[in-house]
């Protein structure tokens, strides 16, 4: 008999402890807050904060400018872009060449000395902190062009470093580059 109870004994043990397993619960630290996710509007390209868009379309810079400000997102009007680093130069301009591939491309930027001659400014009122001047540029067309050069354009010529800059006289047409402040979701 006391075989047969050792047996039982042992048999409840073994198979109560697989019908009830033992788990170790650990309860850990909330996650770390993550950053929040942008939002840009349809068509347009998130950068570090900002949406960018292409436009395609040939206008002069005043053009181009007041093209921008018809699109918005919240309370802020998009402006032609300012740009403030190597990367987001070259954010842009691979933006232009992504919807325009092996096609060179000058385009508009916000930044203009319209105010006085040789002191830049963007057109967002951001920091002039940054700038790819191309060779001899800013030179404010004295060599070709008699008219003023004050708006700045991201140019492509192949005797020149990609994604520079270059003083170019307001009137002509080229494409552009508008920016905004992205929305986050809170």
């Amino acid at each position: 008999m006391q075989t047969w109870t050792l047996w039982a004994a042992a048999f409840l043990t073994l198979h109560s402890a697989q019908a009830f397993p033992q788990t170790d619960i650990s309860i850990s630290p909330a996650l770390p807050e993550l950053p929040q996710p942008s939002l840009c509007p349809l068509f347009w390209m998130e950068f570090k904060g900002h949406c960018y868009r292409f436009f395609p379309l040939n206008k002069t810079w005043a053009e181009a400018d007041l093209y921008c400000s018809e699109f918005s997102v919240g309370r802020k009007s998009a402006k032609l872009a300012s740009i403030h680093s190597w990367e987001e130069n070259v954010f842009v301009y691979d933006l232009v060449n992504s919807c325009v591939p092996g096609i060179p491309a000058d385009v508009w930027t916000g930044l203009h000395d319209h105010r006085q001659e040789g002191q830049f400014e963007w057109t967002d009122g951001s920091s002039y902190d940054y700038s790819y001047w191309d060779g001899s540029q800013p030179d404010d067309g004295v060599h070709t062009d008699p008219e003023e050069e004050d708006c700045v354009q991201i140019w492509y010529r192949p005797t020149s470093a990609l994604r520079s800059w270059n003083d170019n006289t307001c009137s002509r047409k080229f494409p552009f580059v508008c920016k905004i402040p992205s929305l986050t979701i809170h």
